[in-house]
């Protein structure tokens, strides 16, 4: 079997590393915990490859990841989206394999929730054998980055042995990537302080969340797998500027990045002025940002 490359870790700017999840499979770091969801699975015979059908409620990146992880046992998945998801993501979704249910259901008013719950209550009348990943709920996705991507990172971190302590900028959806790489890092002997990034109007902890553009934060659940006894301090990002430091990564470095991904690194750019040889920023290029173009 091959060994899965990693995705690069560079110094982006003076003090600044960067983990290009955006060059994962399914162009996104989702496609890691979609990956160890479904090969626990396996492994516990609660996927059978040509009999059960992998169903889920996202239209974000990690139904992407699920496509990608499923393709390779010609395991189905299915998916319901919600109507504000960007069309180019529903479209490219059913590009990469997913099939999308419950379309009339959202169009009449259902959340993508009750149109998982009426799918899994009629399953036998569909003929289906389900297996439903329940990302915000299955402890397997916060194992995937504990096990794979903070090892992973901490790995490259070799390149820069001075390293002592990090100051690790992330968002939270179901902060499983989050706490899963802080709690691999602090195993692996750094010293780690998490800063969380979220919108402006927001605050997770407290469940208080408004709309805004920013998709894979601040979702409208209090994140499930976030350890707040890592968050050393909060960041707000108003979309504004999230934007302008957008069009200045990508004109500088060559990426179009996420709004997520442009938030953190906001942050992470501003941080970075005050580190040394000994401490660095890190944070995550979450995926791209051509998917959002169509939602300004």
């Amino acid at each position: 079997m091959q060994t899965k490359a990693f995705t690069p870790l560079l110094e982006v700017l003076p003090g600044l590393l960067a983990k290009f999840e955006c060059d994962n499979p399914g162009g996104s770091h989702k496609v890691r915990a979609a990956r160890h969801i479904v090969n626990k699975a396996l492994e516990r015979g609660e996927i059978i490859p040509g009999r059960t059908t992998v169903i889920e409620k996202t239209g974000g990146n990690f139904g992407f990841g699920l496509a990608v992880a499923c393709h390779k046992f010609n395991i189905p998945v299915e998916l319901a989206v919600g109507l504000s998801f960007s069309p180019v993501k529903r479209q490219c979704l059913e590009l990469f394999g997913a099939k999308l249910i419950g379309v009339d259901m959202l169009n009449e008013g259902l959340a993508p929730r009750e149109v998982i719950e009426w799918h899994l209550a009629h399953a036998e009348e569909l003929g289906k054998h389900y297996y439903y990943t329940d990302q915000f709920n299955n402890p397997d996705s916060l194992a995937a980055h504990e096990f794979e991507t903070g090892p992973e990172i901490v790995e490259q971190l070799k390149a820069w042995p001075h390293i002592k302590s990090l100051t690790l900028v992330k968002c939270a959806g179901t902060g499983a990537s989050l706490t899963g790489i802080a709690r691999s890092l602090i195993a692996a002997g750094y010293l780690i302080r998490v800063v969380l990034v979220e919108p402006v109007g927001c605050d997770s902890q407290s469940g208080v969340f408004t709309d805004h553009k920013f998709e894979g934060m601040a979702v409208g659940v209090k994140p499930p797998f976030v350890d707040w006894q890592l968050i050393s301090e909060v960041k707000r990002v108003d979309y504004e500027r999230m934007l302008i430091c957008q069009k200045e990564f990508a004109r500088a470095n060559g990426y179009f990045v996420g709004n997520t991904t442009a938030a953190c690194l906001l942050i992470a750019q501003e941080l970075a002025a005050k580190t040394d040889e000994a401490h660095k920023i890190l944070t995550l290029l979450y995926d791209h940002g051509l998917w959002y173009l169509k939602m300004r």
